[in-house]
């Protein structure tokens, strides 16, 4: 497959909440004289924001995972459009007709090339390509909660908070423990005073919190697991939900147990250099949302190395920079006048299982809610229609 000498063309590498954005922006912006090119392994859209509900069993609505796993829909193989369902192992950005090679040899020239390839998850959401592949993972693991009855995650961030709401709405005499090195859930980016809050909304529903401490064995011995403090905590069913380092050996074990998501860039940094990385793995960008050296090639999205949190809210800002400074260098290649990113405030909002929750804004003092508007906003319809709408799947 490869490009007309008289079309541009834009390769998209990713089918997020930031990929499918700059997907439909260009493709509604954009002329029939530039091709617009959807790489992504998977037929659909993974909805993240609901993954933790559809993971955990769901005895209220058994088709929930059509509403999480969204298929495309025609439209993206139509008129200028195209979507290829691959991965890409290599970057060639050299000479006069960059290109991508994918998983099976096959090369794509590009005009320009966004990178938005998302994160890549272990254990739990580590969704495989395929619906029907999915739905025995998650079979799977709907089978270890409920034979479970002493559930301990490790990790006290959001994906930990709402897998314990989850958790306890199907499962209410189970025994949930989380597990944080910190003495106040999430971390320090987000004020004490809302974290406390936080802390509380679990506690409210019997959900044990264990503070201040770590574990570095995490396969149960005797039904426990042991913190290096010597506290022993009962557990039959150990996730894992810590950022833990790639090279730390418990991400190499094997077991149910695994870290959290990390930057799928391993094809970026073998293709042009580890320097265009941080020792994170996240991708070196200006304000543009250009790589470093690489000013045909953007990036959005998880991968980004940006000093804020990674979200879909966050992801979609990049996005509409990105979108935005491609219409100007496709009107005029040498243009300078490009659009910048600066970030935007803080936001999270936190479900606590299907009627309640925590949320935070980071604008004036800082606004928090408590269940009742973060259940109607959030935790009752996990934004199921609305990403929808905005993705238009």
């Amino acid at each position: 497959m490869t490009s007309s000498p008289s079309l541009s063309t834009v390769l998209i590498v990713g089918a997020g909440f930031a990929g499918i954005g700059i997907f439909n922006e260009l493709s509604r912006r954009l002329d029939s004289k530039t091709k617009i090119i959807l790489v992504n392994p998977r037929q659909h859209l993974v909805h993240l924001p609901a993954a933790c509900r559809l993971i955990v069993p769901n005895s209220t609505d058994a088709t929930f995972e059509d509403k999480v796993l969204l298929p495309f829909t025609s439209r993206f193989n139509e008129e200028n459009r195209r979507t290829v369902y691959s991965k890409v192992t290599l970057i060639d950005d050299a000479g006069d007709q960059p290109s991508v090679t994918l998983e099976n040899g096959e090369k794509v020239g590009y005009t320009y090339l966004v990178l938005a390839p998302g994160s890549l998850w272990e254990g739990p959401m580590d969704f495989p390509n395929t619906k029907e592949e999915t739905l025995a993972h998650l079979k799977k693991w709907h089978d270890r909660f409920e034979k479970a009855n002493d559930i301990v995650l490790l990790g006290g961030g959001g994906v930990s908070f709402e897998y314990a709401g989850e958790i306890r709405d199907e499962f209410p005499t189970k025994n949930v423990t989380v597990v944080h090195s910190r003495e106040l859930l999430l971390n320090d980016v987000y004020p004490d005073f809302w974290r406390k809050q936080v802390n509380a909304s679990l506690e409210r529903r019997n959900i044990r919190l264990v503070l201040g401490e770590r574990v570095d064995d995490i396969e149960p011995k005797n039904g426990v697991i042991t913190t290096r403090s010597g506290k022993e905590i009962p557990a039959d069913l150990v996730v894992s939900l810590s950022l833990l380092p790639a090279s730390h050996p418990l991400t190499h074990a094997g077991k149910i147990p695994t870290r959290g998501p990390r930057p799928n860039t391993d094809f970026v940094a073998s293709s042009l250099g580890t320097d265009s990385l941080t020792p994170s793995g996240h991708v070196k960008v200006l304000p543009t949302m250009q790589l470093v050296n690489h000013p045909r090639i953007f990036a959005a999205g998880d991968i980004v190395d940006w000093n804020e949190q990674k979200s879909a809210r966050k992801a979609f800002g990049h996005a509409k920079i990105v979108w935005a400074n491609l219409q100007t260098l496709l009107a005029a290649p040498h243009a300078t006048n490009l659009t910048t990113y600066r970030g935007s405030y803080e936001a999270l909002p936190l479900t606590n299982g299907r009627n309640g929750g925590t949320a935070y804004w980071g604008i004036l003092w800082g606004i928090t809610f408590g269940d009742w508007f973060t259940s109607r906003f959030a935790s009752r319809n996990l934004y199921v229609e609305q990403v929808k709408r905005l993705m238009n799947l």
